[in-house]
């Protein structure tokens, strides 16, 4: 049985965020406490000073963005904290990713398989969400039912707008952190929630695909975007550019370094996570073999592996590292584009079943 909450929301987007806010204050209170001492502890951020960095961004939200910002007031009002504190948790990716702030890690590994490479003929996505040990009991399924937008599920921290999951139009989205030469810390949209709730908000790719594109951004990451009728694709993101990669026989893999040349971008991933340029080859080669017959049994054998423990797909704590910021596999999702179906590990996927997250799409 699921141990993480599932928080439904309806309405408006002030509403949806105020009922976000009031369902999960505590562990929105927590999350902020959490990312208050790991920013003062380890990255050498004031929370006062980081409330000051995401002026600007707000203005940039309001501009372009009104929905998502009223739905962030409405989480202030719900959780009874001020909109800077909630802006500063949504855009904590862009003030801890950045070289300013290499400390930050945050390690994924992400796959999608396309109709030939799945026993069901359907497209599957999904990823191990490698995290900080911390947070892993202060997420939340986000189950949001909008006007005249597609209904969603995510799986989130408590207090942010979006993540990775999917929405009632077939599109999934998983995400991996990416560093590169170009991240600076500047009025910007922010990308990990901001922008992925834009492509779950997306009827279409086209729409999703826009919403990375057009974005005001300063800091890089990756999107592996997929829809039902069979799309998949790969986004590397930097504040400059966006490279475009598919899947080969049917497979997509990724993690944390640039698999496409960027003149001019210096990937500092493959410092920070070195671990990363073997994950995602690994994942690959693991399931090659069981191209056309792909389905949880041959995903969970790969998620589940444990080559270069504890820096493995499957990550384990580094017993060298502080409990609470080290890093390990939260969770690990695969998700049924065509049947709108979720299932999670919630931990390490060596040593827990993948439950079906009880969805309404």
């Amino acid at each position: 049985m699921l141990k993480t909450p599932i928080v439904k929301v309806k309405g408006n987007p002030y509403d949806c965020g105020l009922q976000h806010g009031s369902k999960a204050k505590k562990l929105i209170d927590y999350n902020l406490k959490f990312y208050e001492r790991y920013f003062s502890d380890l990255l050498k951020i004031d929370w006062n000073d980081a409330k000051l960095k995401i002026k600007n961004s707000i203005s940039l939200l309001e501009k372009f963005y009104p929905e998502i910002l009223k739905e962030m007031e409405g989480i202030a009002a719900g959780s009874e904290k001020s909109l800077e504190d909630i802006v500063v948790l949504n855009a904590r990716y862009e003030l801890a990713i950045t070289s300013l702030a290499g400390k930050y890690l945050e390690g994924c590994t992400s796959f999608a398989f396309s109709p030939q490479a799945t026993k069901s003929g359907h497209v599957l996505i999904g990823q191990n969400w490698d995290f900080m040990y911390g947070l892993k009991d202060s997420c939340i399924f986000l189950m949001i039912e909008q006007k005249e937008r597609p209904k969603i599920a995510m799986h989130i921290e408590a207090g942010m707008v979006g993540h990775k999951g999917l929405n009632s139009a077939g599109i999934g989205l998983c995400i991996n952190a990416l560093i590169s030469n170009k991240d600076k810390i500047q009025p910007a949209v922010p990308l990990i929630t901001v922008i992925s709730r834009k492509i779950m908000n997306s009827t279409r790719i086209r729409d999703a695909l826009s919403a990375v594109l057009r974005a005001e951004r300063s800091a890089s990451i990756n999107f592996m975007i997929a829809h039902s009728d069979g799309e998949v694709l790969n986004l590397e993101i930097t504040p400059e550019d966006v490279a475009v990669t598919y899947p080969s026989q049917g497979i997509l893999t990724h993690s944390n370094n640039f698999l496409e040349f960027n003149p001019g971008i210096k990937d500092l991933g493959k410092i920070f996570f070195p671990d990363s340029i073997t994950r995602w080859h690994r994942m690959k080669e693991l399931l090659k073999p069981k191209i056309g017959k792909i389905e949880e049994r041959e995903i969970k054998n790969a998620t589940s592996d444990h080559f270069d423990h504890p820096y493995s797909i499957c990550r384990h704590t580094d017993e060298r590292s502080p409990k609470e910021h080290s890093f390990e596999t939260i969770l690990s999702m695969i998700m049924d584009l065509k049947d709108k179906s979720m299932y999670v590990t919630e931990g390490n996927p060596c040593s827990n079943k993948y439950e079906k997250v009880p969805l309404e799409l």
